[in-house]
């Protein structure tokens, strides 16, 4: 398991009255923007606390990954935190079909799929409830990706009573009202534009709302947000960096500083490189950065921190926070930062 994978202390919600909601599914949920979708369910349900293992433009935290079908799900069920509450979006590149007679098979396939991720989320330590989504329109210049996508969710309406436990799954309907919205292949496309994921999100608020006794949001004494420092010794990762946006900072000393961020396999086919721009005086340094997406611009590797004239001090990489400011700066591996300013959408745990 990557330590990009937190393990969380979930003792606080109840006083503090969070739901912790982990994302997961395809480029829907992870990439362009993908993090509208939790940015906009903020505006519902401002006591959501999300949970994963990478984070979004907007510092918001999933377990989202682009370009991923159902088996690739499964591979990484280890990868993916145990969490009270998921949200599951997936399917969608399952179902790209080209010929009319493989829509049911394939169907039939994804939805069998679905249903085993969903029974593994439920063997999850402390899961409570899984909002399984039901596929979403598409609108691409195959439409036969659509009409896959409808049979697919077909058969899981169809099945759903049979194969979940009682009270432990709760069906999240797209299709039906995002069909009934005006001209909706404009908004909701392969991936939705800002205002798809408005509506979208609409949906997804109300189905956690009906689901779940909503309490008050309260920010209590002792708590904070995990903080975990992906920089290990000699300004090495401690594991290979996943697609995802995150901060860097340090404390720098020195005349003519050079700093910069880069993979440690310059041979792969997109190594990545960084130059961190400094300036002789600056005490510390802050560089938000997107690595891109795996396959797209970016490999995950290790990365390494190099200096040339300079020294650098109290390194600290760690998954951008929705201030997209830079944490606290302890000296251990993971802490809980009860000092920076707290954001909806983060998850508030006891500092012990």
């Amino acid at each position: 398991m990557s330590n990009q994978v937190v393990k969380h202390d979930y003792s606080a919600i109840e006083a503090t009255g969070q739901i912790p909601l982990c994302m997961i599914g395809d480029s829907i949920t992870w990439a362009e923007f993908g993090d509208h979708w939790r940015k906009e369910l903020l505006k519902h349900l401002p006591n959501l606390a999300f949970v994963g293992s990478h984070t979004a433009c907007f510092g918001y935290s999933h377990a989202g990954e682009g370009g991923n079908n159902t088996s690739q799900i499964l591979a990484r069920m280890d990868e993916i935190p145990d969490c009270p509450y998921y949200s599951l979006l997936i399917g969608t590149n399952n179902n790209n079909v080209q010929e009319q007679g493989k829509v049911i098979p394939n169907a039939q396939a994804t939805a069998e799929a679905i249903i085993e991720i969903v029974n593994k989320l439920l063997a999850k330590n402390g899961t409570e409830k899984v909002f399984l989504s039901s596929l979403m329109p598409c609108y691409t210049d195959n439409p036969l990706r659509d009409v896959c996508n409808h049979e697919t969710s077909k058969i899981l309406r169809a099945k759903f009573a049979e194969v979940f436990p009682a009270g432990k799954v709760v069906w999240v309907e797209y299709e039906e009202p995002v069909r009934k919205v005006a001209n909706w292949e404009e908004i909701i496309l392969l991936h939705p534009t800002p205002e798809g994921y408005a509506v979208i999100a609409e949906i997804t608020a109300k189905a956690i709302t009906e689901a779940l006794d909503i309490a008050t949001l309260n920010r209590i004494d002792n708590t904070g947000v995990q903080v975990v420092n992906l920089m290990g010794s000699n300004n090495i990762t401690d594991c290979k960096i996943i697609p995802g946006w995150y901060t860097l900072s340090f404390k720098l000393a020195g005349e003519n500083p050079r700093v910069k961020l880069c993979g440690q396999d310059q041979e792969l086919e997109t190594p990545f490189n960084m130059d961190v721009l400094v300036k002789a005086g600056e005490k510390r340094i802050c560089k938000r950065f997107y690595t891109n997406a795996a396959g797209y611009g970016y490999t995950p590797d290790y990365f390494v921190l190099e200096a040339e004239n300079c020294t650098v001090s109290e390194v600290l990489l760690e998954k951008m926070r929705p201030s997209r400011q830079a944490s606290i700066y302890n000296n251990t591996k993971s802490h809980i930062d009860t000092v920076s300013p707290f954001s909806n959408g983060e998850l508030l745990e006891y500092k012990k």
